[in-house]
């Protein structure tokens, strides 16, 4: 039995089925039928049907094959990959809430680490009917200051931070100056900063402990350091980092800990402000009239040493209540010996007054909340006053006519950069 062969292209061209014409009819053996159906002798109806069925199915297999991209579907699209979230910086590191860790050690680990730009609003208490107290109302006070603080971290691993920057504050006062004609807007003085961070322990529950030294020059771009005969201040510190977690759930699971000192001396051009532009005629104790530039007889602070130590605890979440302590110890510059003074009867010898060391004390409480890692929210309280008041009545530690109330806000650069820089998610596409 001749069976029908098969010829064609599997490719989408025609494809022909030929029969060919039988030449002798001769039995077909069942054993060589292998998979076709089983054939009986060419004149047996069965055979013929046989031949027929296995004629459709290979011709039905064949236009399948050829027709395959017609009747093909087109190979759904990959969903696109949504790209990683922009990582956490060392501020957000396990365990570490609130915006004081932000702050201090950067929202994101970027070359624009801890940069920001900051807001605050500040006024007296008394301007607020809160002074507490019989002081004079000349004292009042109340202002914003603006400061753009542009760091440059050039080394950013896990144990090891060094950074540059400087601090761009500009004073603004909303309330009548003290001073006839005094500038409305003010620039502080210039400060040039270095300074490395070492990681001496952290793990991942949040325990951390870090320390490192800082240094720096102010340059004499404020009017009161410009105009005294100011040359610079130089800055030496060291500073301490801390984090401790607390209870593993969303109220008391943290507070966080900044503590450090910091060393300033005084360049100047005289022991009391002077300018050389302005001569006024002064009478000496001999009685002469002589030419000075000094602009008057206050000496000036030629050294300081500060202390701080600040804490946040983290009420709920990351609202945070913090609390600072200071003291500056301040010496100033004493007359040196310049003989004596002519009086009517004799002459009164100028003796030195030794150190002039005075001292001031800082207490402040605030509540706080950073938004999104953005930016950190505050408002607080903060009383910074010397330790002995100009009516030689000892001050508060908690209250004195300086006392501030403050709302502050501050934008953290590194954050914002790093969502600038980084691709939005892309939408997925709809289901198929």
């Amino acid at each position: 039995m001749n069976m029908p062969s098969f010829g064609g292209c599997f490719d989408g061209a025609s494809f022909t089925v030929v029969d060919e014409q039988r030449t002798a009819e001769r039995p077909v053996p069942i054993s060589r039928t292998r998979g076709y159906a089983l054939a009986g002798m060419p004149g047996d109806p069965s055979s013929r049907v046989a031949r027929a069925a296995l004629s459709a199915s290979l011709l039905a297999a064949a236009l399948v094959c050829c027709r395959g991209e017609a009747l093909a579907q087109p190979a759904a699209d990959p969903l696109p990959e949504e790209p990683a979230p922009v990582a956490q910086g060392p501020g957000r590191a396990q365990g570490l809430r609130g915006g004081a860790p932000l702050f201090h050690l950067g929202a994101r680990d970027n070359a624009l680490r801890t940069s920001r730009f900051g807001w605050t609003t500040s006024a007296t208490t008394s301007v607020f009917g809160l002074d507490g107290g019989p002081y004079s109302d000349d004292g009042e006070y109340a202002g914003m200051t603006f400061s753009l603080v542009p760091r440059y971290s050039f080394v950013s691993t896990k144990e090891h931070w060094a950074w540059v920057g400087t601090d761009i504050a500009l004073n603004v006062p909303l309330s009548d100056g003290d001073v006839p004609g005094e500038d409305s807007v003010t620039l502080a003085d210039l400060p040039l900063q270095a300074a490395y961070t070492y990681t001496i322990f952290q793990d991942d529950k949040g325990l951390a402990l870090l320390a490192g030294p800082r240094l720096g020059v102010a340059l004499p771009t404020s009017p009161a350091s410009r105009y005294t005969g100011v040359y610079a201040r130089t800055r030496l510190g060291l500073g301490v980092l801390a984090n401790l977690p607390l209870l593993d759930e969303q109220w008391l699971n943290g507070v966080f800990f900044s503590a450090g000192g910091v060393w300033e001396h005084l360049f100047s051009q005289a022991t009391t402000p002077a300018n050389g532009d302005p001569v006024r005629p002064r009478t000496s104790p001999s009685g002469e009239v002589q030419l000075d530039d000094r602009l008057s007889g206050d000496f000036l602070l030629r050294d300081q040493l500060s202390m701080r130590m600040s804490f946040w605890v983290n009420l709920w979440g990351d609202l945070s209540l913090g609390n600072t302590w200071g003291l500056v110890a301040r010496f100033r510059d004493v007359p040196s010996d310049e003989g004596c003074v002519q009086t009517v009867l004799t002459c009164v010898p100028v003796e030195s007054r030794g150190s002039s060391a005075t001292t001031s004390t800082t207490f402040e409480v605030s509540l706080s909340y950073p938004a999104e890692d953005i930016a950190w929210f505050e408002l607080g309280y903060d009383n910074t006053a010397p330790s002995l008041g100009e009516d030689g009545q000892r001050r508060s530690l908690f209250h004195s006519p300086g006392a501030q109330l403050y709302l502050s806000m501050t934008l953290f650069l590194d954050s914002l950069y790093a969502r600038a820089t980084t691709p939005p998610a892309k939408r997925l596409t709809a289901a198929r």
